[in-house]
């Protein structure tokens, strides 16, 4: 190693050092600014009796304010969940009293091949009832039936929910509910309970009722919504949300469970909106 090497070196220790001590020296300048200006600082700069009692005044003022405000929303709050109930009870009482089972009877206008064809309605109604219809028999006969309610063929997909949308609520309150639609291959049930997109039907409708009662009560209740769809054809069982159609679907047992529960082993999705029922669950349908 050359002189030239050495005296490189220690002008770059001496380098260092300088730049230390600078660094040093800025910290002591920056400590002394601070320590003088704490110094200047007197009495003077805080406020006197005159300006404290009225803050503490006000600090208090605010404490009892604060509890009061507390205590009424606590109270308010109770009266409120005790209206809820009793409004769940009456209202679960007027649905019990329409009666636990209701029948529905829904007539679907002729089709264009029943029309092509000059094919004639046999079904009759009366104008002052809507829960009765004849029907025309070849002898030109009538038979009489009574339901629940009788949609006419130009009932709309908002008329048949609107019978059916007050048992949504009762879901919510904690009893059990089952929609179904029973007839023919032809005579509709698929168009009543899922409709098209631009109609939707009972399902459909029935899981918006749900999310905009959820949307209601958020603030006092947190309910969590799944769905499962199943089919039954020819006495078997079928798992309509299975991800993979193309395998062969498992076979699907039924158990009875205690107090004569019965228990089937399908897929189950979690709602959070009625778009995932859409995408989800009406995707996977065949």
């Amino acid at each position: 190693m050359g002189e030239s090497d050495v005296s490189q070196d220690q002008r770059l220790l001496v380098s260092q050092e300088i730049d230390e001590l600078s660094s040093k020296t800025q910290t002591l300048q920056g400590n002394s600014i601070l320590y003088n200006e704490v110094k200047s600082i007197n009495t003077n700069f805080f406020p006197g009796p005159e300006v404290q009692d009225p803050l503490l005044n006000l600090g208090i003022e605010y404490e009892n304010l604060k509890k009061k405000y507390l205590e009424e929303s606590t109270l308010m709050k109770k009266k409120y969940l005790e209206e809820c109930l009793e409004r769940k009870q009456l209202y679960n009482e007027v649905i019990e009293l329409k009666g636990n089972i209701r029948v529905f009877c829904r007539c679907r206008p002729l089709n264009q091949d029943e029309t092509a064809n000059e094919s004639a309605s046999i079904v009759d109604f009366e104008s002052s009832r809507d829960n009765e219809l004849q029907i025309i028999c070849s002898d030109s006969s009538k038979k009489q039936f009574k339901f629940d309610h009788v949609f006419r063929p130009g009932s709309d997909q908002e008329a048949v929910f609107a019978q059916t949308s007050p048992i949504v609520t009762s879901m919510l309150d904690g009893y059990n509910v089952c929609i179904f639609a029973y007839g023919q291959t032809g005579t509709g049930k698929t168009f009543t309970m899922e409709g098209t997109p631009e109609n939707r039907g009972v399902n459909y409708r029935t899981l918006e009722e749900l999310f905009r009662i959820l949307s209601e009560r958020s603030s006092i209740i947190k309910y969590e919504l799944f769905v499962s769809i199943l089919e039954v054809y020819n006495e078997k069982i079928r798992d309509l949300l299975v991800e993979n159609s193309n395998q062969p679907s498992k076979k699907l047992e039924v158990e009875l469970q205690k107090e004569q529960w019965f228990k089937v082993a399908v897929s189950i999705i979690d709602l959070d909106s009625p778009e995932t029922y859409r995408s989800r669950c009406i995707g996977q349908k065949i």
